[in-house]
């Protein structure tokens, strides 16, 4: 294997200044999740536990923008003779490319631009290539951050490829080893996740490989049965699932899955292999018996397939996402529990690991077409001679046994709170974890310095911007201490409170938050408005949001007058809204502001302003946001009641109308 470190140029944008106002997690983390009573005892198993959203201790990165710009980026080649590996260590390790030179194919789908949009769990988020998820339930929290990276030589002088992190939510460490060694014709992954705490922790793990999608492209997978999305408007926020078999889920409108062309809406379907399966695998094939296969160890044993379906919504997701007409990709996934809204677990100071491979699946094109169970033999067949679970299992009992060999020196840099976690433990006198790999301790340039210093018994200074937070409830401790000492800072309570309000216990917190905002601290404010928010109180959110702004000044960050807007909009108060806008100086008419006003906007009848907004290229749409469309459809009503000479109504709204297609963000 030849590992080269190269640059990678793209047309697109990178992440800008991480936001700064803390994101608590939803106040309930187990979700009631709806099933149509298909279901086998087995699916009820962990299915909405600690699904609810989360982020903190990490901030959102959702400053970007639509710009076309090269952007350089670094990238790590993995080559020998069949196979060339691009890998990004500084976006997540996301694999962008996969080029069999054996056929002269990309296996992925290669996104021709970096665009990013607000689909991951801390906003930012891209598409393309294979996503590696751990942690919390989503796109995971370094999609667009560094990992560390290193070479490593096996006993046998096998080089190969490290990343690894520290993922502070679960207190997990995840480490991916790439192996290629020369002769292979397929690429190698071993995965290892430890648990660094001594009690059970939740355990979320998605591979997210993306593929190009053509009208024939046909996904297979061992089982039949599948857990598939209910229908969103039966079943409302969390639509659920039901079990059924393939190929037609009672959804589709008898539409035949495995054909995800032919699906009209945005969609998920998840393969139920059996956890005895010794290799399961899926395949992702053209009309012409040529495609994507990848096949694992357990426990990775279920399977998913997503895509953004036919409808115009999900045509122009993948436009938005992309160039138009060069984005078009489903998702072939690969994950430890039945469902995406299912959590598995991992024990005290446990590993759990394996090994998942990727290649070229070539077939006669006859095996892949035809009833699909059929089909699906042929392709079994065809998986097993490619790569047999023999191999699969000897490849990863190799890739095991190199996988706790200590790393050369790094190529890439992660975040240091892997490191920082080190000094902690040291400093409560606390046992190490992965002693394999090196997580360096934060230096005096790092954001994580502040609290180096603490852990030696300094003080966290007031600056203008919080500090990065530390929400662990291994740190609760020593953020009370801090709080209650005598020269404690107001960066020292507000942190405490924060940290307090992330383990659950509000009211606590709501006394010193309270405290801070009356002595003039406008993150407090903030952070008062958003436990508002969070309980539905839109009027006391609104409050605490425009006192907060009103304490700033418009001086220290964006966001504050984001959620002024919003809170006004969300209060029904639509002339303040509408006048902060036209307050607000220019530095601060942000795009999510811009959207906050429009809403206001169009319920004043200001629709000049309305079509404006229209024209707008927004960056940080949501997935599957109806706001925009909501603002269209209101407007449109108003033109015809004002062009009948009569008062507009709530009943005039017609959503059946046809949307613009570069408004309709709609997925169902």
């Amino acid at each position: 294997m030849q590992l080269t470190a190269t640059q990678l140029t793209l047309p697109g944008a990178l992440p800008g200044p991480q936001d700064p106002q803390p994101f608590f997690r939803a106040p309930v983390q187990d979700l009631k999740v709806p099933q149509n009573g298909t279901f086998l005892p087995r699916d009820e198993e962990g299915y909405g536990v600690g699904c609810g959203a989360r982020t903190l201790p990490y901030r959102m990165q959702d400053r970007y923008t639509r710009s076309s710009e090269p952007v350089s980026l670094p990238a790590l080649v993995l080559e020998n003779e069949h196979l060339k590996a691009t890998l990004m260590p500084t976006l997540g390790g996301r694999m962008w490319s996969l080029f069999d030179k054996d056929e002269g194919r990309e296996l992925l789908f290669e996104n021709p631009v970096l665009r990013v949009a607000n689909l991951g769990i801390r906003n930012a988020w891209f598409s393309g290539g294979v996503e590696w998820n751990l942690g919390h339930t989503g796109h995971h929290v370094f999609t667009c951050s560094p990992l560390y990276s290193c070479k490593v030589t096996a006993a046998d002088g096998e080089e190969f490829l490290r990343m690894y992190q520290y993922e502070a939510i679960q207190r997990q460490v995840y480490q991916l080893d790439f192996h290629l060694p020369d002769g292979a014709k397929q690429l190698a992954v071993h995965v290892r996740i430890e648990n660094t705490l001594d009690s059970a922790s939740p355990l979320y793990w998605w591979t997210n490989t993306a593929v190009p999608l053509t009208a024939r492209t046909r996904v297979f997978s061992p089982s039949g049965q599948v857990l598939h999305q209910l229908q969103m408007t039966d079943y409302g926020v969390n639509p659920g699932f039901g079990r059924c078999e393939m190929p037609c889920p009672p959804t589709m409108g008898g539409a035949d899955a495995s054909y995800p062309w032919d699906i009209p809406f945005s969609t998920e379907y998840f393969f139920q292999n059996e956890r005895t399966e010794p290799a399961p695998w899926e395949v992702a094939a053209e009309e012409d018996g040529r495609g994507l296969f990848e096949r694992s160890t357990q426990p990775l044993f279920a399977r998913k397939m997503f895509c953004w379906g036919n409808l115009q919504g999900g045509r122009h997701w993948c436009d938005y996402l992309s160039n138009p007409g060069e984005g078009d990709y489903i998702e072939v996934q690969a994950g430890l529990a039945p469902t995406q809204l299912h959590t598995a677990t991992i024990g005290p100071k446990a590993v759990v690991s394996f090994t998942q491979i990727f290649g070229a699946f070539t077939a006669p094109a006859n095996h892949v077409a035809g009833e699909w169970h059929d089909a699906r033999d042929k392709v079994a067949r065809q998986v097993e001679a490619l790569l047999p679970a023999a191999d699969v299992a000897a490849i990863d009992a190799a890739c095991g046994a190199a996988a706790t060999l200590p790393g050369g020196s790094l190529l890439f840099a992660g975040d240091e709170r892997g490191g920082l976690e080190r000094l902690r433990r040291a400093a409560e006198g606390e046992g190490d974890f992965a002693p394999h790999l090196a997580f360096p301790a934060p230096d005096p340039e790092s954001a994580l310095w502040p609290w180096v210093e603490a852990l030696g018994g300094g003080m966290l200074p007031d600056t203008a911007l919080p500090a990065a937070y530390m929400t662990a409830p291994e740190w609760l401790g020593r953020l009370e201490a801090l709080a209650a000492r005598p020269d404690a800072t107001a960066a020292a309570r507000f942190q405490w409170a924060v940290a307090l309000v992330e383990n659950d216990r509000e009211v606590e917190a709501l006394p010193v938050l309270e405290a801070l905002a009356a002595a003039g601290d406008a993150f407090a404010a903030a952070a008062l408005g958003k436990l508002a928010a969070r309980r539905e109180d839109w009027a006391a959110a609104e409050d605490w949001f425009t006192a907060a702004h009103r304490l700033e000044g418009d001086k220290l960050d964006v966001s504050f007058a984001e959620l002024a807007l919003e809170g006004l909009v969300r209060a029904g108060r639509h002339g303040e809204a509408w006048a902060l806008w036209q307050a607000l100086p220019e530095s601060r008419r942000t795009q999510s502001a811009r959207l906050s006003a429009a809403e206001a906007a169009v319920k004043l009848g200001k629709l000049d302003f309305v079509d404006e907004c229209f024209r707008v290229d927004y960056a940080m749409i949501r997935e599957g946001a109806l706001g925009l469309a909501n603002v269209w459809f209101e407007a449109e009503a108003r033109k015809k009641a004002a062009a009948e000479g009569r008062a507009f109504t709530e009943t005039d709204i017609d959503r059946t109308l046809p949307l613009p297609r570069e408004l309709d963000y709609r997925m169902f």
